[in-house]
C-alpha cells in the first residue's frame, strides 16, 4: 500500500507542461443557467490569468504551449493575458505560442499581440501575419430616423460629448472624428510598443511591418516577427526536448493552484 500511495504522489508530482487555447473568445464572467451549458469549455479571463500566475510557481509545471491565432477579447482582456504570460515567463520556464495563422483574411493585430508576449512565436508555413493595425468605425442612424419621421432631441454640452451624434448626425463632426482619431492613435502605439519589447524589434520596424502586411509565414521569420515555422506537434515536441521527454500535457483547468 506505501509503494502504491508512493507512485501515485510521483505521478501527480511529474513534469507537466501546461497548454492554452488562446483561439476562442474568453467569457468576462461566470455564466449560470442554461447559457452556461453552451460555452462551459470556454475558460473565463480570470481562470486563464490565475492558472498563468499559479503555474510560473509550481514546481510541476516546466513550460508552455499555447495555441493563438484567434481574437480572444478586447484590447483590454488581452492586456491583462499578456501580463500574466509574461508573468509566466519571468520564472524562465519556456513559453511557446504557436499558431496556423494570424488573421488569414481578417486582421490579426490583436491575435499576435497575445502571440507576441510569449518568448517564441511558431507560425505554421502556410500561415500568414495580418499585422494590420486597428480601426473603429460608426455607424450612425439619423438618415434612418428622419425617414421613419423621428427627430431625436438631446441636450449636448459640449462638442467632444459625442455619444449621441450617432442619433443626431449624419456623418462625423470635426470634434467626434478628432477625438476618435486620438483613441484609436492610442490603441495602435500602445500595441507596436507591446509588440516591440516583447520581440526585441525596433519600434519603428513593427510600424514598418504593419505599413507591410499581410506578411507571408517566410516574411514574418525575416522580420524577426516569428521564430520558427513549424506545426503545433513541432512546437510541442521543442519544448519537451528542452525540459524532460516524459512529461504530461496539462489544460489550464486541470492543474489547479501551487504544489506545496
Amino acid at each position: 500500500m506505501a509503494d502504491a500511495l508512493r507512485l501515485v504522489r510521483e505521478v501527480r508530482r511529474g513534469p507537466l507542461i501546461l497548454t492554452l487555447d488562446l483561439t476562442r473568445p474568453l467569457r468576462v464572467e461566470e455564466t449560470t443557467g442554461l447559457a452556461a451549458l453552451r460555452v462551459r469549455n470556454r475558460p473565463t479571463v480570470r481562470d486563464v490569468v490565475d492558472g498563468l500566475r499559479n503555474a510560473a510557481t509550481d514546481e510541476r509545471v516546466v513550460g508552455l504551449v499555447a495555441r493563438t491565432g484567434g481574437v480572444i477579447g478586447g484590447l483590454a482582456t488581452i492586456q491583462e493575458i499578456t501580463d500574466a504570460v509574461r508573468a509566466f515567463r519571468a520564472s524562465g520556464k519556456p513559453a511557446v505560442a504557436h499558431a496556423e495563422s494570424f488573421g488569414e483574411l481578417s486582421n490579426g493585430t490583436l491575435s499576435y499581440l497575445v502571440a507576441a508576449a510569449f518568448g517564441e512565436v511558431h507560425l505554421q508555413p502556410s500561415g500568414d501575419l495580418s499585422l494590420l493595425g486597428v480601426y473603429s468605425e460608426v455607424t450612425f442612424l439619423r438618415g434612418a430616423l428622419d425617414k421613419a419621421g423621428i427627430d431625436p432631441q438631446f441636450s449636448h454640452r459640449h462638442e467632444y460629448k459625442n455619444a449621441t451624434d450617432v442619433l443626431t448626425e449624419r456623418g462625423f463632426t470635426p470634434a467626434h472624428r478628432e477625438a476618435l482619431d486620438a483613441v484609436v492613435d492610442s490603441w495602435a502605439t500602445q500595441i507596436t510598443e507591446a509588440i516591440a519589447a516583447d520581440r526585441g524589434l525596433d519600434l519603428a520596424a513593427v510600424r514598418e511591418a504593419v505599413d507591410s502586411a499581410p506578411l507571408s509565414a517566410t516574411e514574418a521569420l525575416d522580420l524577426g516577427l516569428v521564430d520558427q515555422l513549424a506545426y503545433h506537434d513541432e512546437a510541442l515536441d521543442g519544448v519537451r526536448a528542452r525540459v524532460a521527454a516524459d512529461t504530461e500535457l496539462k489544460g489550464i483547468s486541470e492543474v489547479g493552484g501551487p504544489s506545496d
